[in-house]
């Protein structure tokens, strides 16, 4: 199992931190999640002297988003940066747009970036990808609406993220539907109520989900894991996770998550 620290996870610890833990826990690789405020190749010469891949980027630009018509401009940032850091993959998550008027429009606008978005990508040798955003507002997270958009943009990809899918779909069918587009994983756990909870969300699926540890949760991602072929398990996977009590250090966390993946093979 290749494990990714996925940064995002670590809050504000600065960056050296995240470096640390990763490799203190066997992780092989990490997604910087936005850029933490540091320039790409400070991060790049970071995981190169820890002896760390950088599996990925995922881009943090609301641009798009928020209806600015210049968005494309914070995406070529984003090439670059994944250019420079050598992520092979770079990660632009559909969240819904802020004047979302219906799914379907949301799909149809993001169809039309991702296309424009992987010519530009693939011209620079990196891989585009998407995933399963799991708000109940998010425009692309079932199996299907996934599809919708990658018949239209041969060329992306997916970074499959089963607890996002699991808010609206059966994360175990949507993988079959989707594996042979999949080139990155995220894993997540939640704890799901029919009942409304504090802290919880109301997802589409129309139950309610709060964050929980991977491992602590009521996912069954052992049984999504064991469905992964031999050549599936090359890819990297980020456990996207942490202590929501805010009671325990990260490593301790991580450590504990990475341990509960492992086992998922055996």
């Amino acid at each position: 199992m290749k494990i990714c620290m996925m940064s995002l996870m670590m809050d504000d610890s600065p960056v050296e931190d995240i470096v640390s833990t990763a490799v203190k826990c066997d992780m092989q690789g990490i997604d910087w999640i936005g850029l933490h405020g540091k320039k790409s190749a400070e991060l790049k010469k970071l995981c190169d002297d820890a002896g760390l891949h950088i599996a990925a980027h995922t881009m943090l630009k609301w641009g798009f988003i928020n209806g600015d018509k210049n968005y494309f401009d914070e995406f070529k940032s984003s090439v670059d940066d994944a250019c420079i850091m050598g992520a092979k993959v770079l990660m632009l998550p559909p969240f819904a747009r802020k004047e979302q008027t219906s799914f379907a429009d949301d799909r149809k606008r993001y169809a039309e970036y991702f296309a424009k978005g992987c010519e530009l990508a693939k011209s620079c040798g990196v891989q585009l990808t998407l995933e399963s955003t799991g708000y109940k507002n998010s425009p692309i997270t079932t199996a299907g609406e996934c599809l919708e958009i990658l018949e239209q943009v041969p060329d992306l990809r997916v970074t499959y993220d089963q607890g996002n899918v699991a808010t609206a779909d059966d994360p175990l069918k949507a993988f079959e539907l989707l594996r042979k587009y999949v080139v990155h994983f995220h894993v997540k756990d939640w704890y799901v109520s029919d009942e409304e909870k504090a802290g919880y969300d109301l997802k589409r699926c129309g139950k309610y989900y709060g964050d929980a540890t991977i491992g602590e949760g009521d996912m069954d991602i052992r049984s999504f894991w064991q469905m992964t072929t031999a050549a599936e398990r090359e890819l990297f996977v980020n456990p996207e996770t942490r202590d929501y009590t805010g009671k325990r250090a990260p490593l301790d966390i991580f450590r504990q998550v990475c341990a509960e993946m492992r086992s998922w093979e055996e």
